[in-house]
């Protein structure tokens, strides 16, 4: 196979096609740390609950982030700053452990289904959406991606808002300028060098907050996600000459959330060629 840049194009078809449709909630984002929020998850995502004494948050970021951006923190890439900067080691994690609350309008048409996903989070969070929690239990792992259906909670014709209370890793290590600090903080799946790593100062909030994208998606019955492609070359890759023939894999995954099956095709594009394959979902499949 001739060396070319490849695009995949992955596309499930039912019998009413669609596109699925994503956006990013990234501005218009509000926080408190839990210190100064005595009330539930449930009460905070009601749009009845008054955030007018709450501070504007930047989403993605962490609180470190947000309070710099609000300038209650001095830039800790200048001189010695860092140091000025509360650790969450002698503050104790709540300091650092903050809500954040968005208000945003999105209402499922008829055949739609309404997804949140969230990109990553350090370290664990709880969700509340219009009153209803969404999380059984903490969401944890900052590597790891997380997927909503939220269909039924959207409200019709008003605001939505969506409350997310992140919790900081723990431990955190304690940042005495060794090798992640004191080690401990890779009792987690967290960076170690956020406690300090060689000539690296230590992350006051350990990284804690929404630090990658929030984004809505909107999908027909079907949900296509994690399309991914595999190139596998045998033999041995040489700097010159011709290459023996490479097996390219293409997989994805459906998620069915409606309590009907659906009839499609998965469809993808590569090199010019198209490809597809019929396949049957059943109902409540995720």
């Amino acid at each position: 196979m001739k060396n070319t840049i490849l695009a995949l194009a992955a596309l499930f078809i039912s019998t009413v096609g669609f596109a699925q449709q994503p956006y990013e909630l990234n501005s218009g984002w509000k926080c408190a740390p839990i210190s100064k929020v005595k009330v539930t998850g449930k009460e905070i995502s009601t749009p009845a609950f008054s955030l007018a004494d709450w501070q504007p948050a930047t989403v993605p970021g962490t609180v470190l982030t947000t309070l710099l951006d609000n300038k209650q923190i001095p830039d800790p890439f200048y001189g010695m700053n860092n140091k000025h900067i509360p650790d969450i080691y002698h503050t104790g994690r709540d300091y650092y452990t903050y809500w954040f609350v968005k208000d945003f309008k999105e209402e499922a048409q008829t055949g739609e289904q309404v997804w949140l996903q969230f990109r990553g989070i350090n370290y664990s969070c709880d969700v509340f959406l219009n009153g209803k929690k969404l999380t059984d239990k903490p969401h944890t792992g900052m590597f790891l991606r997380k997927t909503f259906n939220i269909t039924p909670y959207l409200k019709k014709g008003s605001s939505n808002r969506l409350a997310v209370i992140v919790y900081p890793p723990n431990p955190v290590g304690n940042p005495n300028g060794g090798q992640g600090g004191d080690g401990t903080i890779a009792k987690n799946v967290s960076h170690q060098y956020t406690a300090g790593w060689d000539w690296i100062q230590p992350i006051r909030d350990r990284n804690t907050g929404i630090w990658d994208k929030v984004i809505i998606e909107k999908t027909g019955a079907v949900q296509l996600k994690n399309p991914h492609v595999v190139t596998l070359v045998p033999g041995k890759r040489m700097s010159e000459g011709p290459q023996k023939p490479a097996t390219i894999k293409v997989s994805t995954e459906l998620e069915n959330p409606t309590a009907s099956r659906v009839e499609g095709t998965v469809q993808y594009t590569l090199d010019g060629i198209k490809t597809s394959k019929k396949v049957s979902i059943p109902a409540n499949l995720r």
